[in-house]
């Protein structure tokens, strides 16, 4: 039986919960433009900048994996439609996201995820496999992980193949010596499993599995119960 040599991790909803995190992030931004751009603020209400979200991705699908470009360019669209310039609406697009990003890498972690990170990465290579855009470095773990790959970074979202075998490439094992830890039922677990890693379901938010998707043996409710989990797993 392989040694288990790599643990990988989402990370939004599964070291930390991230809908306040996005919430109290857009609205830092709204509020920064309308300190300074009261009259784009205006125009670029929640439901405009939706709307022109909404709208980038079925003029250019391949946004979904881009969170990143994504918001810049529905902000930048917001601030054409408040009557700048081409290159002055990218410009505010790019200071307004930097407000937007500095906060949505101010998150809480859940109980326990810090001691069972540490505790682990005295003993296994670690990395971070996202669909989203934290910054692990502005975050402050950086130091606990070998690398993150994330959507931005590969091109494909998960359930793709291409983040957990770029994780593998980086950590330089074999799926069967690695684990994959997450909160999304097909995005992580069942996608981790697809591609021959073992799972971890972090169902840290009382989630109901799918009926459609094979029942799954590995699950934690917290984190204080990876640790006695991964040592099952690699025993």
């Amino acid at each position: 039986m392989a040694t288990l040599k790599l643990i990988t991790f989402d990370l939004d909803n599964t070291l930390w919960p991230v809908d306040e995190v996005i919430r109290r992030a857009e609205r830092r931004c709204r509020d920064w433009i309308a300190e300074r751009y009261p009259e784009a603020a205006t125009i670029m209400t929640v439901d405009k900048v939706r709307e022109i979200r909404d709208l980038l991705l079925l003029e250019k699908p391949g946004y979904v994996h881009n969170l990143t470009a994504l918001r810049r360019e529905a902000l930048a669209r917001g601030f054409l439609a408040a009557g700048y310039c081409t290159d002055e609406a990218g410009r505010l697009a790019g200071q307004a996201f930097e407000i937007f990003h500095e906060a949505r890498n101010e998150v809480v972690f859940f109980p326990g995820a810090l001691e069972v990170l540490e505790t682990l990465a005295d003993s296994y290579t670690l990395g971070a496999l996202t669909n989203g855009n934290a910054d692990l470095k502005r975050i402050g773990i950086g130091d606990l992980f070998a690398f993150q790959h994330s959507s931005e970074s590969i091109g494909k979202r998960k359930p793709a193949p291409d983040m957990f075998l770029a994780a593998l490439a980086s950590a330089r094992v074999r799926a069967n010596q690695s684990v994959h830890v997450g909160d999304h039922p097909l995005e992580d677990v069942d996608a981790a499993r697809q591609h021959g890693f073992q799972a971890v379901w972090a169902n840290l938010l009382d989630q109901k599995w799918p009926l459609d998707l094979p029942d799954h043996p590995h699950r934690i409710h917290n984190l204080h119960e990876l640790s006695d989990l991964v040592a099952l797993l690699d025993g």
